[in-house]
């Protein structure tokens, strides 16, 4: 879920970074400056990557840890469908005043 999203992401907001990305895989001769603004850049968008899964993971991970005392499959469901798991968990929590945890 949370790549889905980030992939719809960067085809909204930057659609010439995947673009350039896959041409510079093909590409065969890059002098040196061109080479480190690639890796410069593409190092830049993994950590954008790891930051905004970190920021959507850790929640759902951390509810499913204290509410199901450190199950692993709970934390590999809470991993797999974080968006859903957090949803899920708010609905239960706030709307229907169901106090599980």
């Amino acid at each position: 879920m949370v790549l889905v999203s980030w992939l719809i992401f960067n085809k909204l907001f930057c659609p010439e970074q995947l673009k350039q990305f896959s041409k510079q895989l093909k590409k065969e001769n890059m002098n040196r400056k061109e080479y480190q603004h690639s890796v410069t850049l593409n190092t830049l968008w993994f950590c954008v990557l790891c930051l905004f899964l970190l920021f959507n993971i850790a929640p759902a991970i951390l509810i499913a840890s204290n509410c199901h005392n450190n199950s692993p499959l709970q934390m590999i469901v809470a991993f797999l469908f974080s968006d859903i798991y957090v949803f899920h968990y708010t609905i239960q929590k706030f709307i229907f005043n169901i106090k599980k945890c």
